[in-house]
């Protein structure tokens, strides 16, 4: 990890601290970074406000493509019990009978959707704002990760549930949602196909951007850039 270099002087926290925080209207954010990247090189410092932002999208979308990458894949999702699918215990035997496909329908959609997915995470990526990028710097091996998670999925839910739901009806999926319904009625219990693969999808995206940044962070990704190099 590189971040010991960075903070070698109290000044960049301290800058970039008081610049991200303050309140940024239209054009004055650029204004703010413009000024932090001018007071940092003349402070001598190694990296400026303007490095950092784009270290954060690129540790970010890298994150988002290594997701995908994995998550797409046959089997994608089964692949690590963190991300693997279930069914709500009451349904485990009923589902035998009435949709004996039904997890096999779910997961296929979800593999399905996850390019699209990603994409919208991409989307987000390039637009979001980060506060406090000196904590989030200095945090925990999955601060970055965390922070957008936490600034942005209620927006990602949004938009990624209808490409779930495209996903299910175009994998075939329709009968098995129609299954579902039927599940419902006869256990008791509710269950919203949609809204389970929306969250479940997003968790796993996730899941696998916290771990990019911690390769990152830990100098364990061979093919980091220069930019993220210098940075973490």
């Amino acid at each position: 990890m590189r971040v010991k270099h960075v903070f070698s002087a109290l000044l960049l926290p301290l800058l970039l601290s008081c610049l991200w925080t303050a309140p940024a209207a239209a054009g004055w954010g650029e204004a703010l970074k413009a000024a932090g990247d001018a007071g940092a090189k003349a402070a001598g410092m190694s990296v400026t406000p303007s490095q950092i932002e784009a270290a954060f999208r690129e540790l970010l979308s890298m994150g988002a493509d290594s997701a995908v990458e994995s998550l797409s894949r046959d089997g994608g999702f089964s692949k690590l019990a963190a991300t693997s699918l279930s069914l709500p215990d009451s349904y485990q035997k009923v589902a035998e009978t009435v949709a004996p496909d039904l997890l096999s329908n779910l997961n296929s959609a979800a593999e399905a959707a996850v390019p699209a997915v990603g994409q919208l995470f991409q989307k987000t990526i390039k637009t979001m704002e980060f506060a406090n990028p000196s904590g989030l710097l200095s945090g925990k091996s999955d601060a970055v990760t965390n922070y957008f998670e936490k600034s942005t999925r209620p927006s990602l839910a949004d938009g990624a549930a209808p490409l779930i739901r495209a996903a299910l009806e175009k994998t075939g999926a329709g009968n098995a949602v129609n299954a579902v319904k039927q599940l419902s009625s006869l256990t008791g219990t509710a269950f919203d196909p949609v809204d389970y693969l929306t969250n479940k999808t997003l968790d796993s995206m996730f899941l696998y951007m916290a771990q990019t940044e911690q390769d990152v962070r830990s100098g364990d990704i061979a093919t980091a850039s220069e930019l993220l190099q210098k940075v973490f």
